[in-house]
């Protein structure tokens, strides 16, 4: 098992000719990464660890999402593409025109593709979007004052590391379920393909998708065992921290908390090895 971890913020001509890179989302989600991956030369399979399920109808989000076009909140903070994406649909479901947004509330976008999702599906720009999740980090550079109100969508199993650090600021952070995730289904035969020795890099671009793709796996007769000589890339020091708490090794985090500074790291890591 290879502990080594790669990192890289460059963009490299490198080939990964011949690698075979297991996505661990379907192929609308991975468009991107997969666009990348496949450019360098590398084969791209489809593992989807999760499926994104809206919560019950007027609950909890939808009023937040009232109350913010009502002047409420000072920021609304997105921290994955998954909230953008979700919280865009339940605007256009209940009626809310992102032009009735008072122009006073701020959007911080945090992770790959939420500023892309933000501006798709709910016509907003981001006022802060960093290359760097980190929830020290992004407390810090956002600079929130006290009594500042935030609204902060997120998924209903995600933990509450960012909700708390940005409550230490002085803040006063209104945390809301927006919808919950379950295992995902479909894609390629990945057990198959990592019990044959065909798969020789994984890739997660948030905690969630580690969790759940364990369970999937397990699910489907593998075991972790069978990565034991597959180089494992994480997006972030979040995910990479969660799979390491699942004693799942990490072989590359790359410096730019983005898809293409995944990529890159990936191929630096074929480029050495």
């Amino acid at each position: 098992m290879n502990t080594n971890t790669t990192s890289s913020s460059e963009k490299l001509g490198g080939s990964l000719t011949g690698i075979r890179v297991a996505i661990t989302h379907d192929k609308e989600q991975a468009r991107d990464q997969s666009e990348l991956f496949t450019a360098l030369g590398a084969e791209v399979f489809f593992y989807p660890s999760i499926e994104i399920l809206p919560l019950d109808q007027e609950g909890d989000l939808d009023v937040a999402l009232r109350e913010a076009i009502a002047g409420k909140y000072d920021w609304l903070v997105l921290n994955d593409a998954d909230t953008a994406l979700v919280v865009g649909e339940r605007m256009q479901a209940i009626g809310v025109d992102p032009n009735q947004i008072p122009r006073r509330l701020k959007v911080a976008t945090i992770g790959c593709m939420t500023e892309r999702y933000t501006k798709e599906f709910m016509g907003l720009d981001s006022a802060f979007a960093p290359d760097i999740y980190d929830v020290d980090y992004v407390a810090a550079a956002l600079k929130l004052k006290p009594g500042v109100r935030v609204l902060l969508p997120q998924s209903s199993v995600t933990r509450m590391g960012l909700a708390k650090v940005l409550n230490n600021t002085g803040a006063e952070v209104t945390a809301v379920n927006a919808y919950r995730t379950v295992i995902g289904k479909g894609g390629d035969p990945v057990p198959l393909l990592l019990w044959e020795g065909k798969i020789d890099c994984v890739t997660f671009t948030f905690p969630t998708a580690v969790r759940y793709f364990i369970k999937r796996l397990e699910y489907e007769g593998g075991t972790l065992a069978m990565l034991d000589h597959v180089c494992v890339a994480c997006i972030g020091p979040i995910t990479t921290a969660t799979a390491r708490e699942l004693n799942l090794h990490v072989d590359v985090l790359p410096d730019q908390h983005t898809i293409e500074g995944l990529v890159n790291a990936v191929a630096a890591y074929f480029q050495e090895t």
